[in-house]
């Protein structure tokens, strides 16, 4: 694979790390992980991407990583930052470039983020769009958004012809589970009639009163079959399950008194793929979140008269240093640049500054509170201005 070059004008470059000691990562950061890379440094690049696992996507994507390193390059000029600062930047950009086991296992979506001596990248599953910056932190935004985000449900495809139970998580697309019993693999097979799963034949259940009476039975069997496999991964019901089947079995499986929030999808699930399974999901998952988020907004606005919310920035800064906001909705889009200062939690508003509500956001999770990132329109509670919303473990003095 041709990699684009990184012109060095003549001048030997500082030695980059060596390859074993880069960090990629696979999965979606943890809360220390984003806690660690939202350290103040003074020269931070950050690159989101969509990519594809194809040659066609491996150098479309180095080409835009190099796109932003050149950006930062002529930022650190106009800055009249050191050379040796453009040349540390410049020399993590060309390990990265050496990095094959980087390029050739992209997935949905890369996360790069590089600075003098520091390079660490996420290939993920998730959908990001494309975005880079160059400042004092790196962009962290869309990983916030991401790990505060739910994204982990069930999905159980359901015809006459079999059923299968599946798992969307918020570090890999939708997979097959592995069952641990043993149960009925179609309609016929649940009510002892000749049937084989996935071949052409299968006999009719006979008479819309007595196929009736059967796809009953078969909608029990495999109810039970959900109880129990899923009763293992979430015994306290707390995933969504998308139900893909069509009537009257999309219906029969509603009525089985499941205790998970069953959200049915019309269709054909047996020629439905993974990847559009997933799509499906995460498509559907969206409102779920929203829904729940308007209403956690509006318990969290009931306090508001006991000063136990606020929707002032300022004062929600301060209230996050100093350990007072327990759950924190902030719009991950919004324009509101400045600086934090984590001892005494005053905000500066400065147009060239950093992202400062996501400043805000890792305060709030050093300190032990909940974060969720969202986008304005996905909060309708009355008390929501489209930027953010603190519930306050107790009023400010």
């Amino acid at each position: 694979m041709e990699q684009p070059a990184a012109p060095t004008a003549g001048r030997a470059l500082p030695v980059p790390r060596p390859l074993e000691f880069r960090v990629i990562r696979y999965t979606l950061p943890s809360i220390d992980d984003l806690l660690r890379l939202g350290e103040p440094r003074l020269d931070a690049m950050s690159v989101y991407l969509p990519t594809e696992p194809t040659p066609a996507g491996r150098n479309a994507a180095l080409t835009a990583v190099k796109s932003a390193v050149d950006e930062a390059i002529q930022t650190l000029r106009d800055k009249g930052r050191p050379r040796s600062v453009e040349d540390g930047l410049r020399a993590e950009w060309v390990a990265l470039t050496e990095d094959t086991g980087l390029w050739g296992n992209l997935g949905r979506s890369l996360a790069v983020f590089l600075s003098p001596g520091f390079s660490e990248e996420y290939v993920v599953a998730n959908a990001f769009d494309e975005r880079r910056s160059f400042g004092k932190h790196f962009d962290l935004a869309p990983l916030v958004r991401a790990v505060t985000t739910p994204q982990d449900a069930f999905a159980l495809t359901l015809s006459s012809n079999g059923w299968n139970l599946w798992r969307a998580t918020a570090a890999a697309r939708i997979a097959e589970l592995e069952l641990v019993g043993d149960y009925a693999d179609d309609a016929a097979d649940a009510t002892n009639r000749m049937s084989i799963r996935g071949r052409k034949l299968l006999r009719r259940l006979g008479g819309d009163e007595g196929q009736k009476v059967l796809l009953e039975r078969y909608a029990q069997v495999v109810a039970d079959a959900v109880r129990s496999e899923l009763g293992r991964l979430d015994p306290s019901a707390g995933l969504p399950l998308f139900v893909f089947a069509n009537d009257p079995l999309g219906s029969l499986i509603q009525n089985q008194d499941l205790p998970w929030q069953i959200e049915l999808v019309r269709g054909a699930p047996d020629e439905l793929r993974p990847d559009e399974l997933d799509e499906a999901v995460r498509e559907r998952i969206g409102a779920l979140n929203s829904a729940e988020a308007s209403r956690r907004a509006d318990e969290i606005g009931d306090g508001f008269a006991r000063g136990l919310a606020s929707i002032d920035t300022a004062q929600v800064a301060r209230a996050a240093v100093a350990g007072a906001v327990g759950t924190l909705f902030y719009a991950v889009d919004a324009d509101a640049k400045g600086s934090l200062d984590h001892g005494t939690g005053e905000i500066r508003f400065e147009p060239d500054g950093d992202d400062l509500l996501t400043q805000i956001a890792l305060a709030v999770l050093r300190n032990g509170g909940e974060v969720r990132a969202v986008r304005p329109n996905e909060i309708t509670a009355e008390i929501w201005n489209g930027r953010l919303l603190a519930g306050l473990r107790h009023p400010l003095a």
